[in-house]
């Protein structure tokens, strides 16, 4: 299994959901935190680290975990895309799984940009409508973090509230067109790998790769 040397991989086990922590210098920064915090916790204490902030791709609550504890903890801000206020505001379904989602909305910067910069780390945005409204896909150096829109093998759910599969076929096409074939790709559920890999494994993909094709 492949390993980076400034970006550690949690997998929470009760949701599967990946975490991902970004390391430059004696800075991290933290995609989905979900319910890994104690780990996280741990590896930046042990490895001296400066948490800057924490990005959430989407405002599920498997993916919200137990963000609002971190942020507190570490005084940093959470970052969304402003399109996804209705899902952390109602439709992040805590309560329909019984999952107890404590959200300070204080802690909270909304934006809408195609870049978002964070102390030493700047990433471009795609907004990838589909699974949320607000869902997106980050791009640090040639890491792509995709959420729940794209997975190695399948995609994310469109049929939750405000979500919609016509919007998602789109997100799909403009993530065929913005990355690199060599690109990683860690999605928010189950195994990274380089989108050349994945556009041979993922039906949805080449659904629309076989389409474009024969247009």
């Amino acid at each position: 299994m492949k390993t980076w040397n400034d970006l550690k991989i949690f997998v929470d086990r009760r949701f599967l959901v990946n975490s991902y922590l970004i390391i430059k210098n004696n800075e991290c920064l933290l995609i989905d935190p979900s319910l890994n915090d104690e780990p996280i916790k741990s590896y930046i204490t042990e490895h001296h680290l400066k948490l800057v902030g924490i990005v959430l791709t989407h405002g599920h609550y498997d993916h919200i975990g137990n963000t609002f504890n971190l942020a507190k903890f570490y005084h940093v801000d959470v970052y969304l895309h402003h399109n996804e206020k209705p899902i952390v505001e109602k439709y992040h379904y805590g309560d329909a799984m019984q999952v107890k989602v404590n959200i300070d909305h204080n802690s909270i910067k909304y934006f809408d940009s195609s870049t978002l910069i964070i102390g030493n780390f700047a990433f471009d945005v795609l907004l990838a409508r589909g699974h949320t409204p607000g869902g997106i896909i980050l791009k640090y150096k040639n890491y792509v973090f995709s959420g729940d829109t794209i997975f190695y093998d399948s995609i994310g759910r469109t049929d939750l509230m405000l979500g919609n599969f016509n919007d998602m076929n789109q997100s799909l096409k403009l993530f065929l067109s913005h990355y690199n074939e060599d690109d990683w790709i860690f999605p928010g559920h189950g195994a990274n790998s380089q989108l050349t890999e994945i556009k041979k494994s993922n039906p949805f993909l080449k659904d629309i790769i076989n389409k474009t094709d024969n247009e």
